[in-house]
């Protein structure tokens, strides 16, 4: 039996019956396989862990792929894989996983060039996959044709830019932080964008308004545009479910398609959906995940019109 074996078999279920036992092994496996310590990923969540019987009664109704996609970030963000101590990231990948980084990783470099970003800021989340819009199927590209887009979290720029592939009629970025509002104007001067295209706000959306850990808070459903929306991504650190109850009125309005990252804590994991449910609005919603190899996986509810496809 190898180290890894022994390790999974017999020291890490001993380990997590002593008092700070399970933190202790999340640390060894993240630090042994090159990853973030998960319990900051989860930091709202302490050390709750959703079982296989909770993400199948949580996501039943969606397809078998997204069901897998969803234990299977849950298990990477709490254990070690169970078939060996992760000594290397190689390990904790599956191959598909290691097929689809191969084949994303020239075109997504390519891509940081082409739009002057520094390297390691911008994810293939945005710069390869556009926050699922690129492999979309036609019906959902016709139908966000010449509405507005809602970039959530501007960050730098980089949804913005790639969203302009798609004809938006205007895009609205919300971005509450000054520093990230800064060097976004500068990438949009880079890569000659017309400030008329965009309208930067410096809002972070919210399901209240008010000034809380130095930023200004607003409700999407109190902003008034003469275009619906077409689109709203959102992936603000764990702000999402929050974001999502004060956009309710504006979702219902417009019926936009949603890109709408859950990785962040388990409010937006098991929220968001659980909320969109609750509103019965009949959309079509899957879990995907837009970045191999990594540990959080950039997981988003990629959700539309359910009546786009008839």
């Amino acid at each position: 039996m190898g180290l890894s074996s022994f390790y999974v078999k017999n020291l890490s279920p001993w380990l997590r019956k002593t008092s700070f036992g399970e933190r202790l092994d999340i640390a060894l496996v993240a630090f042994n396989a090159n990853l973030q310590f998960p319990i900051l990923i989860y930091a709202n969540s302490g050390s709750k862990i959703f079982t296989e019987a909770e993400i199948e009664e949580l996501f039943g109704d969606l397809d078998k792929e997204s069901i897998d996609v969803a234990k299977r970030f849950i298990s990477r963000q709490y254990r070690c894989d169970s078939r060996c101590l992760m000594l290397h990231p190689k390990y904790f990948y599956t191959q598909s996983e290691q097929s689809e980084y191969k084949k994303i990783r020239a075109d997504y470099r390519k891509a940081i060039r082409r739009y002057h970003f520094p390297m390691h800021r911008v994810g293939p989340e945005s710069l390869y996959y556009h926050h699922g819009l690129r492999f979309a199927p036609d019906f959902v590209k016709k139908n966000i044709f010449g509405k507005l887009f809602g970039d959530v979290g501007g960050w730098l720029g980089d949804s913005t830019l790639v969203f302009k592939n798609y004809s938006p009629a205007k895009t609205i970025v919300f971005e509450p932080v000054a520093e990230c509002r800064k060097m976004l104007l500068k990438i949009m001067k880079r890569n000659r964008i017309s400030p008329e295209s965009f309208d930067l706000q410096p809002f972070g959306l919210s399901n209240e308004s008010g000034h809380f850990d130095d930023m200004e808070f607003r409700k999407l459903d109190d902003f008034q545009f003469d275009i619906p929306f077409g689109v709203l991504k959102a992936d603000i650190e764990g702000y999402g479910l929050r974001f999502l109850q004060g956009a309710k009125k504006t979702i219902q309005r417009d019926r936009p398609l949603l890109s709408l990252s859950i990785y962040h804590n388990e409010d937006e994991f098991a929220g968001i959906y659980r909320t969109l449910k609750e509103w019965d609005i009949d959309y079509h919603c899957e879990i995907k995940s837009f970045a191999p190899l990594a540990s959080h996986g950039e997981i988003s509810l990629f959700a539309y019109p359910a009546e786009w496809s008839k």
